[in-house]
């Protein structure tokens, strides 16, 4: 079936007739929007409207399918082989003929459906090989006011095997080192010595000296420097 053939011959009855696509409309009960969709072609009227649409054109549901007035028998009888071929026409046939006008559309969805899941599954992948990266790296302080002086633990992201450690107060470098992470246990090594940290949620806590717990939260997932001078760390 032949959508803007159809559509041509639905606007060329109701021009017969004198009437408006809204007046049509009416008659049908669709919207003038809807009469208007179907004779640009790009809307198919359902059976049930079709047959609703032939008896206010007094034309048969073969002449509305075939777009044209059918003159005599055999064009009618013809036209009706066709049309019921082509209402038993398979699901599967329909829908390559869907693929020949749609395919290359429906292909570029697919192949950016598949890049995404692929970079979904990619990232996923990459969180579980590299917890610390994903969880742990970043800037902790024990006062989340940027305007406030506090205590600074920067955990930088694993590089060539190393995660760097760098602990700080505003405009002092305090220490530097090494860390590594085993479940919520953070072990550093700094200055000659190790010690451990635990990271709760997005809080690390470290003991002192005395073994009380200093809470330091995390401010930010990238590693940065505050009023310090990253060279500091060099002396």
């Amino acid at each position: 079936m032949d959508q803007v053939k159809i559509g041509a011959f639905i606007a060329q009855l109701r021009r017969e007739r004198d009437w408006t696509q809204e007046e049509l409309g009416e008659r049908l009960g669709v919207t003038n929007k809807t009469v208007s969709r179907w004779e640009n072609g790009n809307y198919m009227p359902g059976i049930e409207l079709l047959a609703l649409m032939g008896r206010e054109f007094d034309v048969s549901l073969n002449e509305l399918l075939e777009g044209r007035r059918l003159d005599d028998e055999a064009e009618f009888r013809a036209a009706a082989d066709k049309n019921l071929a082509s209402a038993m026409e398979s699901r599967l046939d329909r829908f390559w003929k869907w693929m020949e006008r749609y395919g290359a559309y429906a292909a570029l969805v697919l192949v950016l459906c598949c890049i995404i899941l692929m970079l979904s599954m990619g990232l996923r992948r990459y969180k579980q090989l590299h917890p610390g990266d994903t969880q742990t790296a970043g800037t902790y302080c024990t006062s989340q006011n940027p305007w406030e002086l506090g205590e600074y633990i920067v955990l930088m992201k694993e590089w060539e095997g190393v995660r760097a450690y760098y602990r700080y107060r505003q405009f002092e470098a305090l220490e530097r080192g090494i860390y590594e992470i085993n479940g919520d246990v953070v072990t550093i090594t700094a200055a000659g010595r190790s010690f451990d940290a635990i990271l709760k949620g997005k809080c690390l806590y470290v003991a002192d000296g005395s073994g009380e717990l200093t809470a330091f939260p995390k401010i930010s997932d990238d590693a940065w420097f505050s009023n310090v001078d990253y060279k500091e760390f060099e002396k």
